[in-house]
């Protein structure tokens, strides 16, 4: 009997389809979860290579930055991490094909911005006890307002602080040219006496005198209007650059527009002095020629008597005659004068007034030290710091990370002032400045520490100099010294031009005292009150003639030291400033361990690694890379330690 086996084989091949079925179905499961797998062995991975960051640099600056010697040691040390997943006798046999950093991102690229960033983060979440009054955006914004306010009256002090020396020296060339005048007159006298003497001789010598002297006015002329032109120019220039001063407050800018509106009208006044000295140049000439005329009249006296002879015993020169025309002459001859007022009168004040300028010129680090302090004079090693290098290379700055906004700019002032020390007294000859090296990035400690001087005194001249235009009764103090100055009969505005000069040497008398203070460990308010003002018109009279100041310590209300220096530094914050942040920190840390450079932290990484796969319930060959039973799975993974990266 013959079998017939269709429905064996019918069955056996619904059973090899069924069974082909759920072990793709499995297989396909089995995919699934190996990815899953492999998503978070990569990102274990990844998580166990991001908690190496750098110790030390997190214990002393609370950042986090991971330390490696290139994309390779990076790469090896993640593939380290990640074999242990791939090794494990599982359901998800993995064999690791390759590991490739795709992007990078150190602390000291992006301009300064990573850092920035770094900075923000741990401050948004430290931030405790700020110093701040208002941290928030408007404080912020008022703060800037009245720094750059500040900064604008001392650029404007500062520009017609020297359009008052120059209208000294005007006057100071009037001066001169009257001095000549005197000496003109004076041999005048000479050469009549002279006369009187029948002295020939003694008038041609005198009467050349007089020539030489008359022959220099031209030129003093010439130099009074080259003098009054070049004044008139700056003032121009400066009238313009005032204009365009945009951080002055109304009330500020109508103080000072009455003050530089004074030097207009001495340059304006100026007009009718200018005619009446010009004309000397033609009077001169003119008076050199009747005066040699007259020199050539006693020259022919003179050989007349020398030539002369009796014709009869007994005749006698009647020598007084001869002379006489010559006297009447002489006296009529005209005398060149000035009748204009002018000059500086008490040129002793106006000296000492002149010599407090000179404390920003030299010697203002020693007149504000607290007696007995000792300057360190370190010189810094910057080869192979971040700002070196940012020098050298062509950065820009990541517009989604690092600072953003006034907010954002002030808490990491705040980080400056937290994590870096400044000058202090008890400890000067071995502090490095760290503070005053971000304000102002010398080599040499001392310069640091006297740029970081100048920038405060600065700051506070800008700030006092707004409250001496503010308060009347010190305005009128400033005028009447200037009045003494200038003399009772002085030119009215040029009494106004002195004022402000005299104002302007008050206000950085004052400012230098309060950096005095301020290095004692003083305090000093950022807005004075009248009844917090140090410093009178004699103590500063004083503080010029001996080149020093007394000032007790201030232990009232008002920032300290570092408070004005959080200020610098929120006024001048810039990209610089975060690099020297990054030099201090890499100087510091390198230390313990030479070698240290913050470039070789990174702040984020980009990797992707690519595996080989084997089917389990699936599979149309052996099991080796490439072959038909293999699959490649590459994942991306990202590990940071920035909010917004």
């Amino acid at each position: 009997m013959r079998k017939q086996g269709e429905i064996t084989v019918f069955l056996a091949m619904i059973l090899l389809s069924m069974c082909a079925l759920l072990c793709g179905i499995v297989e396909s499961v089995r995919t699934a979860g190996a990815r899953c797998y492999l998503r978070t062995a990569v990102n274990a991975s990844m998580d166990s290579l991001m908690a190496q960051y750098h110790r030390e640099l997190w214990e002393e600056y609370r950042i986090l930055g991971l330390e490696h010697r290139g994309n390779a040691s990076l790469e090896t040390e993640f593939a380290a991490f990640l074999s242990p997943y791939l090794e494990a006798g599982n359901w998800y046999p993995m064999e690791l094909k390759t590991v490739a950093i795709r992007e990078i991102a150190g602390l000291t690229q992006g301009a300064g911005s990573y850092m920035e960033q770094a900075i923000l983060d741990y401050m948004r979440y430290g931030l405790v006890g700020v110093l701040w009054d208002a941290l928030d955006e408007e404080g912020a914004g008022e703060l800037l307002s009245v720094l750059k306010e500040a900064e604008g009256v001392s650029r404007v002090s500062e520009l017609y602080e020297g359009h008052a020396r120059e209208a000294v020296r005007l006057e100071e060339t009037l001066e001169r040219i009257e001095s000549c005048l005197d000496k003109q007159k004076e041999n005048w006298r000479l050469a009549g006496e002279a006369l009187e003497d029948a002295n020939g001789e003694r008038f041609i010598r005198k009467a050349r005198d007089m020539i030489g002297d008359l022959e220099k006015v031209p030129g003093l002329v010439e130099d009074y209007e080259v003098q009054a032109d070049e004044l008139a120019e700056k003032l121009k220039e400066s009238r313009e650059r005032f204009a365009g001063e945009e951080d002055l407050g109304a009330q500020t800018r109508q103080a000072l527009e009455e003050e530089i509106r004074q030097y207009e009208t001495y340059v304006s006044e100026d007009g009718e002095r200018r005619r009446e000295v010009a004309l000397l140049r033609e009077k001169s000439s003119a008076s050199i020629e009747t005066v040699q005329r007259e020199i050539e009249e006693a020259q022919a006296v003179m050989d007349y008597i020398n030539s002369w002879e009796p014709e009869e015993d007994g005749d006698d020169l009647d020598v007084e005659a001869l002379w006489a025309p010559v006297r009447e002459r002489w006296s009529r001859v005209p005398l060149l004068g000035l009748n204009l007022t002018f000059g500086i009168q008490d040129k002793e004040t106006e000296g000492i007034l002149e010599r407090i300028r000179g404390f920003m010129e030299e010697g203002l680090l020693g007149l504000v030290l607290p007696e007995g302090t000792e300057v360190s004079h370190g010189v810094l090693s910057l080869a192979g710091l971040p700002s070196a290098a940012a020098k050298d290379e062509a950065a820009f700055k990541d517009p989604d990370v690092g600072v953003g906004n006034l907010l954002d700019r002030l808490m990491v002032c705040e980080y400056g002032i937290r994590y870096f020390e400044p000058f202090d007294r008890e400890s000067s000859q071995t502090s490095s400045y760290e503070l005053e090296y971000i304000l102002c990035g010398e080599r040499v400690e001392r310069d640091n520490l006297a740029g970081t001087v100048m920038r405060l005194t600065a700051l506070r001249s800008g700030l006092n100099l707004a409250h001496i235009l503010a308060d009347p009764a010190k305005r009128q103090e400033a005028r009447t010294l200037a009045a003494a100055i200038v003399g009772g009969t002085g030119l009215l505005p040029l009494v106004s031009v002195m004022t402000f000069f005299v104002m302007s040497q008050w206000a950085l008398g004052e400012s230098i005292a309060d950096v005095r203070c301020l290095l004692s460990g003083g305090h000093v308010p950022l807005i004075k009150s009248a009844s917090q003002w140090k410093l009178d018109l004699e103590g500063l009279l004083s503080m010029g003639r001996e080149g020093k100041i007394s000032q007790d310590v201030s232990e009232g209300a008002g920032l300290d030291y570092r408070g004005y220096l959080r200020i610098l530094l929120f006024a001048a914050y810039g990209e610089e400033e975060i690099y020297r942040m990054m030099d201090v920190m890499q100087m510091n840390i390198g230390k313990g361990q030479p070698g240290f450079s913050l470039a070789d932290c990174a702040c984020s990484v980009d990797m992707e690694a690519s595996v080989w796969g084997k089917h389990v319930f699936f599979s149309l060959g052996l099991w080796k890379n490439g072959s038909p039973g293999a699959y490649e799975t590459a994942m991306e993974v990202s590990g940071t330690y920035m909010e917004t990266l």
